[in-house]
């Protein structure tokens, strides 16, 4: 279920236009967005590095970077721990990097994804303990540490949390946490994830050694732990995603080029899109199916062609990790169709999968169903599991209530990873559907459209203005228009195995749009099939006279095609 509305604010759009020399359409986008001062459009659209934020702003940080100094000074050995997701293998390697560069004797290690779990624990301490090691220092987790903290405590390690998550009730006892959530905490920008803290004590810890520091040093890895940890893009991360996309497109660092050019991306194009689906998933998977550690070896690597066989092993993991997705998404949708009522809060056991594929089937099933879903499978400690939510449900919150059932928990409000204690299942299932005060309303999904557009309105120009708003991602949607009354021409199959559409609409003025659609085929071919039944459909199919007549919420894009441009229109949802 869908609820569509318009974003109606106002503001100047046409002195906008004017002074800043873009459409009427863009100056809209801009007052959408809360844009509305000469000097916040500026910044929005000409991002500089000189914008981001003091990283002695952050609370503890300038003692994080002094007692890392010190150990240096004295040749003690440092260990960074970091965590087995994009944003942990970034963080730890621009740690290890900083460390380094700096004169220290450091090394690191990432969990093991089945061994460890997440995060640090009391034997990954005891581990470094037994190889010497000084001073542990964590990078995108250790907030919710306290037997690790405990344990370094006991056998005598410094211990320095970095992380970026949300706090729980006890904090670990540790030498110094570093966290911008943390409530003593004033930083300007509260949503930076690890990597981003891991850059900015970088920064402090090269200004206090006294070394040469270049701010766009780690730009790249910056952006690319903003973009796939799914952190607000506004503000300073807006900033480190659109000029880290732009220095990617150049990196000097082997392993990242050798990536691109395994994956065949065109440097010329390179997006958020292309860090968040392509590049990405690559880098998890390695967490998910073997061992993050490949993928840190691929960012350290300093032989090209050493760099090259490494990308392939990434590239490869992460077919493998499709594959084994794509078998337990079905199982999950088989499981939630069959349960007699579809609950506020999907939970859902999966016998045998691959614990490191838990949150991407939630984040499916939280897609499909539109409410907040958690997927499990049974592990040695009871039910080890990943949730993800949507806005209206604070996910960490609502595990907290549960505790009492939970081995362990930690995350943030529209993504949690937990372990449910063993016979505790049904029980954490009930409880969160019993504590749930959402309605459908809140369930429904949100379509918001930034106007009501028809698409004669747009030439090449307009759309592409449309890419000064880029990189988009949560805080800054793409831009979304909607327009009525398209009557439907034909309807065909594209793509591999016919899993997409296009359509051919004539809207009310009597011009003829050619529309795809990337959504599930067979789905929208069923929603439509439902709605004015199954003989229009196949006449639409026939490129046939039809009675399909839909509204549409859509983003114009600019196809070529043998030197050739058509503005398409690109379709998000379609309702009668």
């Amino acid at each position: 279920m869908e609820k569509w509305a318009i974003c109606n604010k106002k503001g100047d759009f046409e002195g906008i236009s004017a002074r800043f020399g873009i459409s009427q359409i863009a100056a809209r986008l801009l007052v959408n967005r809360d844009l509305c001062t000469d000097e916040q459009i500026r910044e929005f659209f000409e991002p500089d590095i000189s914008m981001l934020h003091s990283p002695f702003l952050i609370k503890d940080l300038d003692r994080a970077a002094r007692a890392l100094c010190e150990k240096i000074n004295r040749n003690a050995r440092i260990r960074i721990v970091g965590d087995y997701d994009v944003d942990g293998i970034m963080a730890t390697y621009i740690l290890t990097d900083a460390v380094r560069s700096c004169g220290g004797d450091v090394d690191w290690y990432i969990p093991h994804r089945i061994r460890d779990g997440y995060g640090i624990n009391a034997e990954i301490i005891d581990n470094a303990a037994d190889d010497g090691i000084d001073t542990v220092v964590t990078c995108d987790n250790g907030i919710a540490a306290v037997d690790a903290a405990a344990q370094a405590r006991r056998r005598g390690i410094t211990m320095i949390v970095t992380d970026h998550h949300e706090l729980q009730d006890v904090l670990p006892d540790c030498d110094i946490i570093v966290d911008p959530k943390r409530k003593d905490d004033e930083y300007p920008c509260k949503e930076i994830c690890g990597a981003v803290v891991a850059a900015k004590l970088a920064q402090a810890l090269f200004g206090i050694t006294g070394r040469d520091y270049d701010p766009e040093r780690y730009l790249e890895f910056m952006a690319m732990a903003t973009v796939c940890d799914v952190v607000s893009l506004r503000g300073e991360n807006r900033t480190i995603a659109k000029l880290g996309i732009k220095k990617l497109a150049t990196t000097s660092c082997y392993g990242l080029s050798a990536l691109i050019r395994e994956k065949g991306i065109d440097i010329s194009s390179l997006s958020e899109y292309h860090i968040g689906y392509v590049l990405g998933p690559c880098f998890n998977a390695t967490g998910r199916i073997d061992d993050a550690g490949v993928a840190l070896n691929l960012l350290m690597e300093s032989d090209e062609c050493k760099a090259g066989k490494l990308a392939q092993e990434c590239v490869a993991l992460n077919e493998e990790r499709k594959e084994m997705t794509a078998q337990q998404e079905k199982k999950a949708v088989e499981i939630v169709d069959a349960f007699p009522v579809l609950p506020k809060v999907i939970v859902v056991e999966l016998e045998d999968c691959h614990e490191s594929i838990l949150g991407i089937i939630a984040g499916r099933l939280k897609e499909h169903y539109s409410r907040p879903a958690i997927a499990a499978t049974r592990n040695t400690d009871g039910y080890k599991a990943s949730a993800r939510s949507i806005e209206n449900y604070n996910i960490f919150e609502e595990l907290k209530k549960c505790s009492d059932l939970l081995v362990k928990f930690g995350g943030h409000p529209m993504a949690a990873g937990l372990t449910i204690r063993e016979g505790c299942f049904e029980e954490f299932a009930k409880r969160l559907n019993d504590n749930c005060t959402m309605d459908e309303n809140d369930m429904c999904r949100k379509v918001l459209l930034d106007a009501e557009v028809s698409f004669n309105a747009f030439n090449e120009k307009t759309v592409g203005e449309l890419a000064l708003f880029s990189p988009f991602g949560p805080g800054n949607a793409s831009a979304l228009f909607g327009e009525r009354n398209l009557k439907v021409r034909s309807i065909s199959y594209i793509g591999k195995d016919n899993s997409f559409l296009k359509f051919i609409f004539v809207n009310s003025f009597g011009l003829e749009i050619t529309a795809t659609m990337f959504s599930n085929a067979a789905l929208v071919v069923k929603e439509l099939e439902e709605r004015f039944g199954k003989d229009q459909v196949q006449r639409a199919f026939r490129g046939g006279e039809n009675d399909i007549c839909v509204t549409a919420a859509y983003v114009p894009k600019i196809n070529t095609y043998r030197e050739m441009k058509e503005i398409q229109m690109n379709i998000k949802y379609l309702r009668s």
